[in-house]
Parts: structure tokens; sequence; C-alpha cells
């Protein structure tokens, strides 16, 4: 815009002289050939105006250009991956509060002051994209205002339709990517909304993204791990509302041994249409794993979602099923994930080392502790026996069988600000405590 603006200026002045000029020579002949004179004024002003109206028509076509193009935008980067550790590193905040308030002033910003252009916009939706797992670390924490959460991010959806709206009334051709892509963080966002609320009657906003246009890796990771969660949602949303199960945790050691024990009681109708979320939840997650390629973070994400689904799948059909194979790779994935983590917050002074515990690194943490403790419930609450499972129940590379109330406190590792692994934990050490006063009987 700058240079434009040069130049009409420089076209204003090149006007003013040559017309100051023209006067100064007809009054040094003294107002004679009137006529003539008239004549190459008019001439002049017509050749003048034919070039701004050149000018003018180039630069608009230009800056068209400028504003819509979408070559090397950063949504058609097929080898494009996240950075998680400097995402980490950027926001190293201690508590959700401030995590929330610094997530959300990135994003305003970058769409305020660096979507100007097609270009800049998809950069924008990316790193949008980007941080789409992190928002539960702030949503799902005990100490956050959900409501104000919720406003904030409306106002934020409601920037990117407009400058959605923007390029789309410049070039309609060019904006398929960034029109799919905000429909997809749309639809992700309003998913995790509905499973804080601990909902399982899911909307199908994400049935409307058209996924085989993303060609993104992360994009396309997204778009089918979150609809591998939403067929995993109507699944255990029929389940949930045929066996009664509401109010209940079904990944809870009880909730387990009640879906198991009831699971007979489904109708063949639900049941089959069960068994098709789950099956096509599985496909969803499969498809995910592909696209994620080399990624260090979803790996841990997708098997611990296709984990749990295949659990389910396997009480549904009686077949067997990888499921506690595909549970150890997500546990061992977001282990693996929490060690770089560390690795990059470590703090290096002469003295130690010590590593700043952030929220997002609490969040990991609980990620990695929330598998642990949902393959934990699944064996025991699965289990006819304490015996039959006693030589998978491990925790950290340590047995649980035998040891006090104590002992399995001291072994827990505590998780603060995530309520839903310190539940676990509890049912964890009072079942073993209930357990071995049976056996003491």
């Amino acid at each position: 815009m700058r240079a434009i603006r040069i130049i009409y200026v420089v076209i204003a002045a090149l006007v003013a002289l040559s017309s100051a000029f023209a006067i100064w020579i007809y009054y040094i002949k003294e107002g004679k050939d009137l006529l003539n004179f008239t004549i190459s004024i008019v001439g002049f002003c017509i050749a003048v105006l034919a070039l701004f109206i050149a000018v003018r028509t180039y630069t608009s076509i230009d800056s068209v250009n400028n504003i819509s193009k979408m070559e090397g935008n950063i949504l058609d980067n097929e080898n494009y991956v996240i950075s998680v550790p400097e995402l980490v590193r950027r926001f190293q905040c201690h508590d959700e509060k401030t995590l929330e308030k610094e997530l959300f002033k990135s994003i305003e910003l970058k769409l305020k002051r660096e979507s100007d252009t097609a270009v800049l916009f998809a950069d924008t939706l990316q790193y949008m994209v980007d941080l789409i797992v992190f928002f539960p670390a702030v949503f799902n924490a005990s100490d956050i205002d959900k409501e104000v959460y919720r406003k904030r991010m409306g106002s934020i959806l409601s920037e990117m339709e407009r400058r959605r709206g923007i390029l789309h009334a410049v070039s309609k051709g060019n904006s398929i990517q960034i029109t799919e892509t905000i429909k997809l963080f749309k639809s992700v966002i309003s998913y995790q909304s509905f499973v804080a609320d601990k909902s399982f009657n899911i909307h199908a906003d994400l049935l409307h993204v058209r996924g085989p246009i993303l060609r993104n890796p992360v994009t396309k990771t997204i778009y089918h791990n979150y609809l591998g969660l939403y067929y995993n949602k109507k699944g255990m949303f029929l389940i949930n509302e045929s066996l009664g199960l509401k109010g209940i945790d079904a990944l809870s050691i009880e909730g387990v041994k009640l879906v198991r024990k009831k699971i007979g009681l489904m109708s063949p109708s639900n049941k089959e249409d069960a068994i098709m979320y789950f099956k096509s939840a599985c496909e969803q997650f499969e498809r995910a794993h592909l696209a994620c390629g080399d990624d260090i973070m979803w790996p841990g994400f997708i098997d611990y979602n296709k984990a749990r689904t295949l659990f389910f799948l396997l009480l549904l059909t009686n077949e067997e099923n990888e499921w506690l194979e595909v549970m150890n790779n997500a546990i061992e994935a977001r282990s693996r994930l929490n060690r770089m983590i560390d690795e990059v917050l470590t703090v290096h002074s002469s003295e130690k080392q010590q590593v700043n515990n952030t929220h997002l690194r609490k969040f990991f943490m609980y990620q990695e502790e929330l598998a642990r403790m949902v393959k934990l419930n699944i064996l025991l609450g699965t289990a006819s026996s304490y015996s039959d499972v006693s030589s998978l129940v491990v925790y950290r590379g340590s047995y649980l069988t035998g040891r006090s109330t104590e002992e399995l406190k001291s072994l827990l590792q505590p998780i603060h600000g995530f309520s839903v692994v310190k539940k676990y934990q509890n049912e964890l050490v009072l079942h073993f405590g209930s357990k071995r006063c049976c056996s003491e009987l």
C-alpha cells in the first residue's frame, strides 16, 4: 500500500509541475495562440487521466493478487509438522488461567496483525490448529471459568469468519483450504466443549468438513482423530443409554465391571449400531496414524483413543483384539513425549539442573498418567480373579501385587489440577485395599 501511495504522489507532483510550467510558458509568450494552448492543456489532462486510470487498475489487480494468492501457503505443505518443543518453550505458564490468557492473546494478535493476506491468514489458521491440543489443558483444568473461556473463544471464531468473508469476497477460488480448515477448527472446539460438559450425544459438525480436501498432515491428522472420537462418542452414547449408565464413568474400575456385566442387555439393533460406530472410529484412528507420520505428539493421543475404542468393541463382539498392545503403545508414546518436554524445560545452572514445571508439562504428564490408570482400570475391571491379570498389572515398571496402601500411594505419581486421574488413583488404592482385606479374612 505504501508503494501505491508513492506512485500517486509522484503523478500528482508531475501534474502540478507540468501545469505550472505550461502556464509559465503561456505567459512568457504574452498569451499568444490561446487555442493551441487550450488544446494542448486538454490533451495533457486526458493523458494524465488515462495514466491515472491505468496505474489504478494495475495496482488494484496487483493488490487483489497479493491478498488472494495462496501459492506456498502452509495449509498445502504436505511435509509440515508441529514443533512441540517450540510451543512448550513459548507457553511457560505455571497455571491454567495464565495459560488461557497467553493462548488467547497470541491467537488474537495473529488474527489482527498477521492475517491481511490469504497466505498470512492460512499461517494463522495453522497456528491455531497446532494449538488445538492445548485447549483441553485449559478447559479440563479445575480452576477455570468456562463461560469466560467460551465467550472469548466465540469472539475468536467470529473474527475468523470475518477474515474468511473478506478473502471470499475478493477471490472464491483460492479459499477452499481456508474454508475447510476453519470448519475443522470450529468443529473440534465444539467437540471439546461437549466433552468437557460430559456430553456423549455429540453434534455432527465434523461431518460437514470435507476431509479429503485437506492436504496438510497436521490438519489431516486432527480431522481423522476427531472424526474417530466422534464415532467413539456415538457408540458410547448408545451403550450409556441402553444400559442406563448415566453419571457412571465407564472407564473406572466399577464402571468397567458394570458395562461388562450388563453389555448383554443391549438390544440387537443398538448393539449392531454401536459396533458399526466403533469400527468406523478405529478406521479413522488408523488413518490419523498414517497421516501424522513422524509427529512426536499425536501418536500418543491416537493410540489412546483407539485402545479405548477397541476395548468396548471387544465387549460387544467377544472377539479378541489388540487393545492392550495399542494402549501400551499410547503410554510409551506419551512417556517419550514427556521426556522430551522435560529436556526442553530443563534449566541448567552451575549448581544443578531443574525442570520448569509449567502447566503444559503437568497437562502432558496428566495425559500419560490417564492412559496408565485407564489401562489398569480395564484390566482390573474385566478380570474374573486377580490372578488372571496379576502379571499385567504393572505401574511404571513396578508390580502392584502385595503392596500396602502406603506403598501404593507413594508409588502413584500425583497430578495436580486434573481431578480425573486423582479419582482413578484413589479408586485403585481402595480396590487393592479391599482385595487385601478379603484375602486376610
